[in-house]
């Protein structure tokens, strides 16, 4: 957990019958000889003589606004007032831990969730929440078993299968995971996410050119993902179809000027003539450019519900650099070809930047509304 993400969708809960005992109210102030009964009335309720008492479904509801307004800290407080009044509810468990992970507070999220499943242990959305809260803190295998025992309440939802090979991928268990990927498809055929996720598996087996089919669907569908598009030009260029690969990043950086890894992989496209030239583009590169960090996979997967796995902070371009990676990128191309003699172009030396490659996955589940 598109990856970007509270997680699931709010629920609303039932609200109590309200008023009865106004009109109780009412009825005693129209009888004087009812007055002691009616002082009585007052000391055991004062709230309701001057407006009705605030109930568990209204502080639900206004937790759900609050999330929809982007207020998690808010929301948490709101639905803690609710479960206050109403501990053995677990849908509202279940919100307070939806905006507990939308503040990126896994642990605290996955309490709510664990006591939520304990009220109704056959809901299959507590389980797959509680899978993206133990995915969100690095805990695979557990979230893959409450993905399992979602599923195995709800086989057909696709998120779930979704998530599900999300988690199998980053086990490294990459078969499984395409097979998951397969039942969300087979599910949900528009679910861009799903296509997508299962192309960058496959390119992790090197199984470019299926990798290849699954980015395009995944581009049928949502033509205006630079994910995808960039993730189809680093399966090109795996197979050495330079030209498409940077027509498929071009693509991605004119849907998001600012996308790192289109770029990054972009500039492994300049061909290596010597170390001046090497070190000429890498220190343009490295001014200009969105700094990418590769110390971790170069597969980047979305995580379910829209958690990701946290990359370092990136410098960002001010909108006016811009033009300037642009011509930057230019001014190499004039250097490799100075004196009107082209150069040969060293196969070895593009191969060896074939690793660097970023692949950007996307959210496994978009956000329920």
């Amino acid at each position: 957990m598109s990856a970007t993400e509270t997680t699931g969708r709010c629920r609303p809960i039932p609200a109590p019958r309200i008023g009865e005992r106004n009109d109780v109210l009412s009825h005693l102030l129209r009888s004087r000889k009812c007055i002691p009964i009616l002082i009585f009335f007052i000391l055991i309720s004062p709230s309701q003589v001057h407006g009705e008492e605030i109930s568990s479904a209204d502080w639900s509801e206004m937790g759900n606004a609050q999330v929809g307004r982007g207020e998690y800290e808010e929301a948490v407080k709101s639905y803690q007032r609710a479960i206050d009044l109403d501990a053995y509810n677990p849908d509202l468990w279940y919100n307070k831990g939806l905006a507990l992970s939308g503040l990126g507070r896994y642990e605290d999220a996955l309490e709510c969730y664990q006591r939520a499943t304990k009220l109704d242990p056959f809901d299959a959305e507590i389980w797959l929440e509680r899978g993206a809260a133990l995915s969100g803190l690095g805990r695979y295998q557990e979230a893959l078993a409450s993905y399992d025992r979602g599923i195995e309440f709800d086989a057909d939802d696709a998120g779930a299968w979704n998530n599900r090979g999300t988690v199998l991928a980053k086990l490294e268990r990459f078969g499984e995971a395409v097979e998951s990927y397969d039942r969300a498809i087979l599910i949900d055929p528009l679910n861009p996410d799903a296509w997508n996720n299962r192309g960058t598996v496959l390119a992790k087996l090197e199984r470019f050119g299926d990798a290849i089919e699954s980015y395009d669907r995944a581009i049928l569908i949502d033509p205006l993902n630079p994910n995808a598009w960039n993730n189809k030009g680093s399966a090109l260029h795996q197979l050495g179809r330079y030209l498409e690969a940077q027509d498929c990043y071009d693509r991605a950086i004119n849907l998001d000027p600012l996308h790192p890894y289109a770029w990054h992989n972009k500039g492994l496209l300049v061909p290596t003539l010597d170390e001046e030239t090497e070190d000429l583009f890498a220190l343009s590169r490295k001014r200009i450019y969105v700094e990418t960090e590769m110390k971790r996979s170069p597969f980047q997967f979305w995580d379910e519900n829209g958690y990701q796995e946290k990359l370092k902070e990136n410098e960002n371009l001010p909108g006016w650099r811009v033009p300037l990676v642009v011509a930057s990128i230019l001014a190499v191309g004039l250097l490799l070809n100075l004196g009107g003699k082209g150069k040969q172009i060293y196969p070895d030396s593009i191969k060896s930047s074939l690793t660097r490659l970023v692949l950007v996955g996307d959210r496994s589940i978009n956000k329920r509304r």
